[in-house]
């Protein structure tokens, strides 16, 4: 037996700071699967695929936006239900309350930036605060 396992999940480094969540990643017959841990009013996404994505959500709330006609649409989610995003179409989850989801992709991981605004300037404020506690917490221990 070794510490390989079939699935060969291992931890996922996003491009997201800490105070995001955390997240692990796998690929499996083809296809790019995901769990990710999320903080409640942080995000995830606010980027484009060129492939299918699902989501389930396996404990608590949240919706996710995308951009249809050049005007935002609203999907809330609540705990259980599984949500489809379309290939090309951008989008963002935000979170209500911690959230933990899985998520795959109809192929690999590929992003395309894009940005809501409207949604990431507040919270990219909230994480700036998130970290300079942290760092003011481990500044204290030393």
């Amino acid at each position: 037996m070794t510490d390989d396992s079939i699935l060969g999940i291992e931890k996922w480094v996003l491009d997201s700071p800490e105070a995001i969540g955390e997240g692990h990643k796998w690929v499996y017959g083809g296809r790019f699967y995901s769990v990710l841990f999320t903080r409640g009013g942080m995000f995830r996404g606010n980027h484009i695929h060129p492939v299918d994505q699902h989501t389930l959500l396996l404990k608590g709330k949240g919706k996710y936006v995308s951009k249809v006609d050049g005007e935002n649409a609203y999907h809330e989610l609540s705990e259980g239900s599984v949500f489809h995003m379309p290939a090309g179409v951008p989008h963002i989850f935000l979170p209500e309350e911690d959230s933990l989801t899985v998520e795959w992709w109809e192929g690999d991981f590929v992003v395309e930036k894009y940005d809501f605004p409207e949604f990431t300037v507040e919270i990219n404020n909230r994480v700036k605060e998130f970290e300079n506690k942290v760092e003011g917490l481990k500044t204290r221990k030393k």
